[in-house]
């Protein structure tokens, strides 16, 4: 298929996967369970700018130089060209082909998580991860066409038009006509625990310490700082617990039960009091951050999520904060 990549079907190469993409594909040689799925490539998102209704007016916007001031209403206009332009025949063909596998290998009641993954994201030149949009529980083909292009469209977020004037200031110059946007859609899985595992200590610097966030129910409540979770640092050559504090973890978000998205709600109190994960999942997180830095060649920032059980990698990137004071 030219417009949709199987997991395992290519190689990474982040120009055509974007940087989660890539890192996603290398996660699964690495051995590391990651939920089934496959990518939207960069070539979709090129065959859809070139073919949008509104191709002229998109080409002229993304050719333009804009200051801080001007990008809210800049992200505002090219978001709606987006939104207005259909999406070609033949990726939506491919699209639904791919969903249909899904469906067919996972059950009617499959739920997917869509995630952007930018060319210049999860790299070790670029922090940009947490610019562009992800969406979850997304049920129907119908949704995962509009979830893309809310992703494409994102890219032009108010946040990331600032974020690459900063990179401009930095002396890398960043076209907007360059940057393009994969597109991730895997199964949801649904987290009775979910955690961000940095292989090394982003708090001092060690990186003889891993440094981990866990908490109950889906993670964007850690992402987003929307839960107080609970902080573990191990000691890395040999598995030792060096310090554990217990987060106050007051919520945590789960499927909407009524639709589409998530809702947040209360935490069981005798929840809230104790570590969310055990010594025997901190044994298996640690051997597997292990495995995925020694995969990647350095320290690595890992979302990780625990079903029924089950430990799956959602995503991993290179810490780029490291000897940052």
């Amino acid at each position: 298929m030219d417009y949709i990549t199987l997991f395992l079907e290519d190689d990474p190469d982040p120009l055509l996967l974007g940087g989660k993409g890539s890192n996603m594909i290398n996660l699964i040689k690495a051995g590391a369970n990651v939920p089934p799925g496959f990518i939207v490539n960069t070539r979709s998102y090129e065959k859809f700018f070139q073919e949008s209704e509104y191709a002229e007016q998109l080409n002229n916007i993304l050719s333009l130089e804009f200051s801080s001031k001007e990008t809210i209403r800049l992200s505002a206009e090219i978001k709606d060209l987006i939104l207005r332009s259909s999406v070609p025949e033949e990726i939506q063909k491919e699209l639904n082909l791919a969903y249909k596998k899904m469906v067919k290998n996972e059950g009617e009641d499959l739920s997917l998580a869509v995630r952007s993954s930018a060319t210049i994201e999860d790299s070790s030149r670029f922090s940009f991860a947490g610019q562009a949009d992800s969406f979850l529980y997304v049920n129907s083909f119908e949704e995962i066409i509009i979830s893309v292009k809310q992703c494409w469209a994102s890219l032009f977020s108010p946040q990331s038009l600032l974020y690459l004037l900063q990179m401009k200031k930095k002396g890398l110059e960043l076209s907007l006509l360059e940057i393009k946007m994969a597109v991730i859609i895997q199964k949801m899985i649904n987290s009775d625990i979910s955690g961000i595992l940095f292989t090394a200590n982003v708090v001092n610097n060690d990186q003889s310490q891993m440094f981990l966030n866990a908490s109950w129910g889906l993670g964007n409540s850690i992402a987003d700082n929307l839960v107080i979770p609970d902080t573990i640092i191990l000691r890395k050559e040999n598995f030792e617990i060096l310090k554990i504090i217990i987060g106050k973890k007051e919520k945590k978000t789960i499927r909407n039960p009524e639709g589409t998205g998530t809702i947040m709600i209360n935490v069981n109190q005798d929840l809230r009091k104790i570590c969310s994960l055990n010594e025997a999942q901190l044994r298996s997180i640690h051997a597997l951050g292990l495995k995925i830095e020694k995969a990647f060649g350095c320290p690595q920032d890992i979302e990780l999520a625990i079903e029924n059980g089950v430990l799956y990698i959602l995503q991993a990137r290179p810490i780029t904060t490291l000897g940052v004071k």
